[in-house]
């Protein structure tokens, strides 16, 4: 399964979008993030965004400064639109999802979902295992650190890739509370 169809097997992630509003300063549009109070200019961000209209959240794509493309219409913007932006996962972080099996993906982001914490919160990714691509035989292990805002989370990842496909994945979470989670998978 390939990261596209990982994260949209599980499509609702907690703070996976930065969400703010839209101002027309002069003759350009800048973005104030709610959460950390920052401003971008609205070229600075992704080109595809969500608008909030009429009740609900409508995924475009910008198309000129000022003009939103979505499903067939435009939406010209206006000051004090609601929009908000998909973040962006580290590339490390992508590149070890993709080499977890379907059955570990599933089961470490409902173990972190469970500990009320998302994909999209995820700070630090050491990938090793990326770094032993040509090796046949691969072992270690990762670091994975989380913020939810509330607090910390820290994964170690040991994994064994052996030439006979047998793979094997263990995650220990532990938290900032002293909390602690060991899951094991083989396959």
């Amino acid at each position: 399964m390939n990261l596209h169809r990982k994260l949209a097997v599980i499509p609702f992630q907690e703070r996976a979008f930065v969400e703010g509003t839209l101002e027309q300063i002069g003759d350009e549009w800048i973005f104030f993030d709610e959460i950390n109070e920052e401003a971008f200019d609205l070229g600075e961000l992704s080109v595809e965004l969500e608008v909030f209209l009429k009740g609900i959240w409508m995924k475009g794509i910008i198309i000129d400064k000022s003009l939103l493309y979505i499903e067939n219409d435009f939406h010209y913007f206006k000051d004090g639109d609601r929009i908000r932006y998909k973040k962006n996962l580290t590339h490390s972080f992508k590149k070890l999802i993709e080499e977890l099996s379907e059955e570990s993906y599933m089961s470490f982001v409902e173990t972190l979902n469970s500990l009320s914490y998302s994909l999209y919160d995820c700070v630090f990714c050491n990938n090793f295992l990326d770094l032993l691509q040509m090796r046949q035989a691969k072992e270690g292990m990762n670091v994975i650190i989380f913020d939810n805002e509330e607090q910390i989370c820290v994964v170690q990842h040991y994994f064994s890739r052996h030439s006979d496909n047998k793979i094997e994945d263990r995650f220990e979470f532990a938290l900032s509370d002293g909390k602690r989670i060991i899951g094991s998978f083989i396959s």
